[in-house]
């Protein structure tokens, strides 16, 4: 690894990086060039089978190193996003049209079918992007961004506590009633016209702070799951980031994965 991917704050041969590209100079630019083409890729704007500009031209658009480009490129290539053709180039993968069609639904539509649910919007306000949101939403760490908490209770107790972050251009034009009445999901495809695309789930088990246990009506520390939700639009562009606590005596998170014939025969080709 390069001096300049390990401190992500070199400059690239030609030139100093774009804030705006890479908003943060603690994360190594590689990762942030890595999730900056996934996004891309996962949300449709790089199709699959084509091919991407070479690790010389990717230097120039982004300002960065090739050692740099090389390195989010590998990464890419080990998840199974990108593969090479030895004096071609790098090409995206099936993958993504080989992963199973999921239907694009906010939570009360997709999982609280026949239960009594009520979603009670806490506060609406303006804070600065922590460092995590800020990459994820692709503006400077500490610009400010909208942030709702809501508390979404099912059957008459507390299910979970979310954190959503919009940029503010976004999140002025949705109020505190609209999210009363309509999942994000809605607002953000109905009332703002925006096309969705790819959704990302992180899920990990984490204890709860006294925030989050006294709204949930359990004790402090005491183990909860915890969801971190990356909305992006058709486009690949980033919409919303959305922090989610679920009591984990009244949840459970269920992946169905399916292994791909074709995708299988396709990796055999390029052998």
């Amino acid at each position: 690894m390069s001096k300049g991917s390990e401190s992500g704050i070199r400059e690239g041969r030609s030139g100093r990086q774009s804030a705006s590209t890479f908003p943060n100079r603690f994360i190594p630019l590689y990762y942030q060039l890595e999730n900056i083409l996934r996004s891309k890729i996962e949300g449709g704007e790089v199709p699959q089978n084509h091919k991407l500009p070479t690790e010389q031209e990717l230097s120039r658009e982004y300002k960065i190193s090739r050692a740099t480009v090389r390195q989010a490129l590998a990464a890419l290539v080990s998840e199974g996003l990108l593969y090479r053709k030895q004096g071609k180039g790098t090409f995206v993968t099936e993958k993504a049209g080989q992963t199973k069609s999921v239907k694009l639904t906010g939570f009360t539509e997709d999982l609280l079918e026949g239960h009594q649910a009520e979603v009670k919007v806490m506060e609406k306000g303006k804070v600065p992007a922590p460092e995590r949101v800020a990459i994820l939403l692709r503006v400077p760490a500490g610009e400010e961004v909208t942030r709702f908490k809501r508390l979404r209770s099912v059957d008459g107790g507390p299910l979970s506590y979310i954190l959503s972050y919009l940029t503010t251009e976004i999140g002025e034009q949705i109020s505190e009633r609209d999210l009363q009445s309509h999942t994000m999901l809605h607002l953000l495809e109905e009332k703002l016209g925006i096309s969705l695309g790819t959704i990302r789930h992180s899920v990990e088990s984490a204890k709860a702070n006294i925030e989050v246990a006294s709204l949930l009506g359990i004790s402090v520390f005491e183990p909860v799951l915890y969801m971190e939700t990356a909305v992006y639009s058709a486009e690949g562009q980033p919409v919303e980031v959305v922090d989610s606590y679920f009591r984990a005596d009244r949840y459970r998170y269920t992946v169905e994965l399916i292994r791909s014939q074709q995708l299988r025969k396709d990796r055999a080709k390029r052998r």
